[in-house]
Protein backbone atom coordinates (compact mmCIF):
# COMPACT_ATOMS: atom_id res chain seq x y z
CA UNK A 1 0.00 0.00 0.00
CA UNK A 2 1.41 2.94 -1.41
CA UNK A 3 2.32 5.69 1.98
CA UNK A 4 0.09 8.78 1.84
CA UNK A 5 2.79 12.00 1.23
CA UNK A 6 1.52 14.80 3.77
CA UNK A 7 1.24 18.15 1.75
CA UNK A 8 3.11 21.17 2.50
CA UNK A 9 0.80 22.52 4.61
CA UNK A 10 0.48 19.80 7.29
CA UNK A 11 4.08 19.63 7.32
CA UNK A 12 4.41 23.37 7.82
CA UNK A 13 1.71 22.15 10.44
CA UNK A 14 3.64 19.68 12.16
CA UNK A 15 7.27 21.59 12.20
CA UNK A 16 4.79 24.81 13.89
CA UNK A 17 3.64 22.61 17.04
CA UNK A 18 7.23 21.47 17.48
CA UNK A 19 8.93 24.93 17.65
CA UNK A 20 10.47 27.12 20.55
CA UNK A 21 8.43 30.64 20.97
CA UNK A 22 9.48 33.46 22.83
CA UNK A 23 6.50 35.54 24.11
CA UNK A 24 8.58 38.84 25.84
CA UNK A 25 8.60 42.38 25.82
CA UNK A 26 9.58 44.69 23.27
CA UNK A 27 13.29 46.06 24.01
CA UNK A 28 13.72 43.14 26.15
CA UNK A 29 16.98 41.91 25.57
CA UNK A 30 18.11 38.41 26.62
CA UNK A 31 19.57 37.87 29.86
CA UNK A 32 18.19 40.92 31.30
CA UNK A 33 15.07 40.92 33.26
CA UNK A 34 12.63 43.96 33.28
CA UNK A 35 11.99 45.16 36.76
CA UNK A 36 13.39 44.19 40.27
CA UNK A 37 15.12 41.13 39.74
CA UNK A 38 13.49 39.45 43.01
CA UNK A 39 10.10 40.27 45.02
CA UNK A 40 11.62 42.94 47.82
CA UNK A 41 11.44 41.92 50.94
CA UNK A 42 9.76 44.59 52.82
CA UNK A 43 11.39 43.79 56.42
CA UNK A 44 14.79 44.17 54.46
CA UNK A 45 14.35 47.62 53.36
CA UNK A 46 16.12 49.68 55.38
CA UNK A 47 15.79 53.00 56.82
CA UNK A 48 18.72 55.53 58.00
CA UNK A 49 17.49 58.22 60.82
CA UNK A 50 19.58 60.39 61.73
CA UNK A 51 19.70 64.01 63.72
CA UNK A 52 21.10 66.97 65.83
CA UNK A 53 21.75 65.58 69.48
CA UNK A 54 20.33 69.47 70.06
CA UNK A 55 17.09 68.47 70.64
CA UNK A 56 17.47 66.57 74.14
CA UNK A 57 19.79 69.60 75.72
CA UNK A 58 17.65 71.54 77.58
CA UNK A 59 19.74 74.40 76.82
CA UNK A 60 19.72 74.41 73.33
CA UNK A 61 16.68 76.55 71.21
CA UNK A 62 16.37 73.53 69.47
CA UNK A 63 15.71 71.58 72.56
CA UNK A 64 12.13 69.20 72.05
CA UNK A 65 10.93 67.24 74.65
CA UNK A 66 9.44 65.02 71.92
CA UNK A 67 10.03 63.80 68.57
CA UNK A 68 7.71 66.42 66.53
CA UNK A 69 4.35 64.78 65.33
CA UNK A 70 5.05 65.00 61.67
CA UNK A 71 8.38 62.98 62.38
CA UNK A 72 6.50 60.41 64.30
CA UNK A 73 3.89 59.97 61.31
CA UNK A 74 7.00 59.03 58.66
CA UNK A 75 8.61 56.39 61.04
CA UNK A 76 4.84 54.94 61.48
CA UNK A 77 4.55 54.81 58.07
CA UNK A 78 7.59 52.87 57.94
CA UNK A 79 6.41 50.62 60.55
CA UNK A 80 3.60 49.99 59.31
CA UNK A 81 5.56 48.59 56.32
CA UNK A 82 7.39 46.31 58.27
CA UNK A 83 10.92 48.41 57.17
CA UNK A 84 14.37 47.79 59.06
CA UNK A 85 15.06 51.24 60.78
CA UNK A 86 18.46 52.09 61.50
CA UNK A 87 19.19 54.18 63.88
CA UNK A 88 22.26 55.87 66.03
CA UNK A 89 22.88 56.09 69.66
CA UNK A 90 24.02 59.86 70.36
CA UNK A 91 21.55 61.78 72.41
CA UNK A 92 18.92 64.04 70.62
CA UNK A 93 17.15 62.66 67.72
CA UNK A 94 19.13 59.09 67.82
CA UNK A 95 17.67 58.44 71.50
CA UNK A 96 13.98 59.86 71.17
CA UNK A 97 13.74 58.05 68.41
CA UNK A 98 14.91 55.15 69.88
CA UNK A 99 12.32 55.98 72.82
CA UNK A 100 9.69 56.15 70.18
CA UNK A 101 10.31 52.76 68.70
CA UNK A 102 10.88 50.85 72.24
CA UNK A 103 7.75 52.25 73.14
CA UNK A 104 5.67 51.11 69.75
CA UNK A 105 7.07 47.62 70.51
CA UNK A 106 8.86 47.37 67.16
CA UNK A 107 11.40 44.89 66.81
CA UNK A 108 12.90 45.45 63.03
CA UNK A 109 15.42 48.01 64.24
CA UNK A 110 19.35 48.03 64.84
CA UNK A 111 21.73 50.89 66.51
CA UNK A 112 24.65 51.66 65.31
CA UNK A 113 27.62 53.42 67.20
CA UNK A 114 31.02 54.32 67.17
CA UNK A 115 34.03 52.56 69.13
CA UNK A 116 33.27 48.85 70.22
CA UNK A 117 30.20 48.96 72.13
CA UNK A 118 26.73 51.40 71.36
CA UNK A 119 26.42 54.03 73.83
CA UNK A 120 22.59 53.81 74.18
CA UNK A 121 20.16 51.22 73.10
CA UNK A 122 16.84 51.20 74.58
CA UNK A 123 15.89 48.01 73.54
CA UNK A 124 18.09 45.04 74.55
CA UNK A 125 16.11 43.24 72.18
CA UNK A 126 17.69 44.85 69.17
CA UNK A 127 20.66 43.85 67.25
CA UNK A 128 23.87 46.67 67.59
CA UNK A 129 26.31 47.44 65.55
CA UNK A 130 29.20 48.69 66.70
CA UNK A 131 31.55 50.31 64.40
CA UNK A 132 35.29 50.81 65.84
CA UNK A 133 37.57 52.91 64.13
CA UNK A 134 41.01 52.47 65.86
CA UNK A 135 42.68 54.23 62.99
CA UNK A 136 41.35 57.39 64.25
CA UNK A 137 41.29 59.08 67.75
CA UNK A 138 38.15 58.41 70.04
CA UNK A 139 35.60 61.36 70.16
CA UNK A 140 37.43 62.93 67.25
CA UNK A 141 35.02 63.97 63.95
CA UNK A 142 36.56 61.06 61.99
CA UNK A 143 36.10 58.39 64.39
CA UNK A 144 32.00 58.86 64.55
CA UNK A 145 31.69 59.76 60.97
CA UNK A 146 32.75 56.11 60.02
CA UNK A 147 29.66 54.95 62.08
CA UNK A 148 27.38 57.27 59.76
CA UNK A 149 29.48 56.13 56.52
CA UNK A 150 28.60 52.47 57.58
CA UNK A 151 25.00 53.02 58.07
CA UNK A 152 24.95 55.31 54.84
CA UNK A 153 25.77 52.36 52.94
CA UNK A 154 23.51 49.77 54.36
CA UNK A 155 20.25 52.34 54.10
CA UNK A 156 18.04 52.22 51.37
CA UNK A 157 16.14 54.87 52.00
CA UNK A 158 17.10 58.45 55.16
CA UNK A 159 15.18 60.77 57.12
CA UNK A 160 17.20 63.48 58.42
CA UNK A 161 16.23 66.17 61.20
CA UNK A 162 17.95 68.92 60.80
CA UNK A 163 18.72 72.07 62.43
CA UNK A 164 17.79 75.49 60.38
CA UNK A 165 21.37 76.52 61.09
CA UNK A 166 23.90 74.23 62.47
CA UNK A 167 23.65 70.12 62.73
CA UNK A 168 26.99 69.32 60.13
CA UNK A 169 27.18 65.35 60.56
CA UNK A 170 23.44 65.21 59.73
CA UNK A 171 23.50 67.56 56.78
CA UNK A 172 26.74 65.51 55.28
CA UNK A 173 24.67 62.16 56.13
CA UNK A 174 21.93 63.91 53.87
CA UNK A 175 24.79 64.63 51.01
CA UNK A 176 25.87 61.21 51.25
CA UNK A 177 22.63 59.51 50.51
CA UNK A 178 22.17 61.64 47.58
CA UNK A 179 25.59 61.03 46.00
CA UNK A 180 24.26 57.37 46.41
CA UNK A 181 20.89 58.19 44.57
CA UNK A 182 19.22 56.92 47.72
CA UNK A 183 15.46 58.81 48.65
CA UNK A 184 15.97 61.16 51.79
CA UNK A 185 13.32 62.90 53.48
CA UNK A 186 15.03 66.17 55.56
CA UNK A 187 13.17 67.57 58.20
CA UNK A 188 14.27 71.04 59.30
CA UNK A 189 13.49 72.15 63.04
CA UNK A 190 13.52 75.71 64.39
CA UNK A 191 14.76 77.89 67.13
CA UNK A 192 11.85 77.64 69.42
CA UNK A 193 9.14 81.01 68.78
CA UNK A 194 10.84 82.39 65.38
CA UNK A 195 9.70 80.05 62.80
CA UNK A 196 8.12 76.86 62.13
CA UNK A 197 9.57 73.43 61.36
CA UNK A 198 9.47 72.20 58.22
CA UNK A 199 9.75 69.13 56.00
CA UNK A 200 11.87 69.64 52.62
CA UNK A 201 10.49 68.12 49.70
CA UNK A 202 13.45 68.76 47.56
CA UNK A 203 16.83 67.51 49.32
CA UNK A 204 19.10 67.47 46.42
CA UNK A 205 17.85 71.04 45.93
CA UNK A 206 18.46 71.46 49.70
CA UNK A 207 21.97 70.08 49.51
CA UNK A 208 23.11 72.28 46.50
CA UNK A 209 22.23 75.10 48.31
CA UNK A 210 24.60 74.04 51.14
CA UNK A 211 27.39 73.93 49.04
CA UNK A 212 26.78 77.47 47.97
CA UNK A 213 27.15 78.73 51.23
Amino acid sequence: MQRKQKSVTESSMEWRRSELYHHGVQGQKWGVRNGPPYPINPSKHTVFISGSSKTQSKDSEYYRKRLPKDIKNIIDDHISKGHKIIVGDAPGIDRQVQNYLSKKSYSNVEIYGPGKKVRYQANKSWKSNPIDAPEFEQGSKEWLAKKDVAMTKAAHEGLAVVLDEGAKATRKNVKRLIEQNKDVKVYELSKRGKTYDRQIEDAKAYIEELLKE
